[in-house]
């Protein structure tokens, strides 16, 4: 009886792979693979500080996938932050800057830590806090999703000294 049942399935199967070819298979399990187990995944990796300034301070934007991430954007939301006597508060930007082409598996960019303002070089800022927003895209052939990953981002000052704190939210 048990062999009865081997050759049934081996003949439906061989009927499936008939129409549908082993190659269509194998490329939707492929796939299917590439989609669950390999998606980029973008992460902060590190903070330099280039200076005895905070402001000067760097994000080291690290891709630990295995796919590359295409079209990568940093995305400033409900920023607020206090340099001298300018404060600002509730600020955005969206889409701005040039993307980032392609970030390939292991591939790092820098991002500065108070993405999308300009201040004269040797200024520190009092405070800033914002969620910083990256938005990517992965791609396969014929398909592509748009992925988001946000973080909280607050700086911290005590005297001379400065640090950076991070949350992904």
């Amino acid at each position: 009886m048990g062999e009865e049942y081997v050759s049934t399935f081996i003949e439906y199967s061989l009927f499936l792979l008939k129409i549908l070819g082993a190659t269509s298979l194998l490329g939707l399990m492929g796939f299917v693979t590439a989609y669950y187990a390999l998606p980029p995944n973008l992460a902060i990796a590190e903070i330099k500080d280039k200076g005895q300034f905070n402001f000067e301070s760097r994000l080291q934007v690290e891709n630990i996938g295995r796919l590359p991430a295409f079209r990568v954007i940093a995305d400033v939301e409900r920023m607020n932050f206090v340099m001298g006597g300018m404060n600002m508060s509730n600020m955005a930007a969206t889409d701005c800057g040039i993307p980032t082409a392609k970030l390939a598996a292991g591939e790092r960019m820098e991002l500065p830590a108070c993405p999308h303002v300009g201040v004269p070089p040797g200024s520190n800022l009092s405070s800033c806090d914002y969620v910083l927003k990256l938005k990517y895209e992965f791609r396969l052939p014929f398909f592509s999703k748009k992925i988001c990953k946000r973080w909280d981002v607050e700086l911290r000052n005590a005297g001379q000294e400065f640090t950076w704190q991070i949350a992904l939210r």
